[in-house]
């Protein structure tokens, strides 16, 4: 992973896993990043700490696509075809910690705070004066009540 350090941010996300064969098993949601420096871009997957390069932020993802469809295949053929096996490893090493996981995973979510600041400023920006009041009214008193959208409950024993 070259030059993650002083590159700009071009992107973030979420790299999911859509099985196609309900067989295998189902692989975490994991983190993305990518950077742009001069005319290059750098994807990462940062849980598995796969990276790819390319010329646009388009190639850049296909390209990291195909890293990772080529790292989940040699996983399973180096566990004799055993894709359960290979999945386990898969998430023990996405869930394993490092310093390299730990930098780009502090610069993923420092870019994603950036983002979501910068969306609740838009969000909110107000188009008049009497706008404004009325947003900032609102904010300091809360009128607008808060919801939740719990769509998976969890109980313990």
């Amino acid at each position: 992973m070259p030059f993650f350090n002083d590159a700009d941010v071009a992107g973030f996300g979420k790299v999911v896993f859509v099985r196609k064969n309900h067989t295998i098993p189902a692989l975490p949601d994991m983190n993305l990043i990518v950077f742009k420096k001069e005319n290059v871009y750098q994807a990462v997957c940062i849980d598995i700490e796969i990276d790819a390069t390319g010329d646009d932020l388009k190639g850049c993802c296909n390209n990291l696509k195909q890293a990772l469809l080529s790292y989940i295949a040699q996983m399973v053929d180096n566990y004799g075809n055993n894709a359960k096996a290979a999945v386990e490893d898969i998430v023990n090493v996405a869930y394993s910690h490092g310093e390299m996981k730990s930098v780009l995973f502090a610069r993923y979510l420092q870019e994603k705070r950036q983002y979501l600041l910068y969306k609740i400023a838009k969000d909110n920006k107000a188009k008049s004066r009497k706008e404004e009041f009325v947003n900032a009214w609102n904010r300091i008193f809360q009128l607008q009540p808060i919801r939740f959208n719990l769509t998976r409950t969890v109980s313990f024993a």
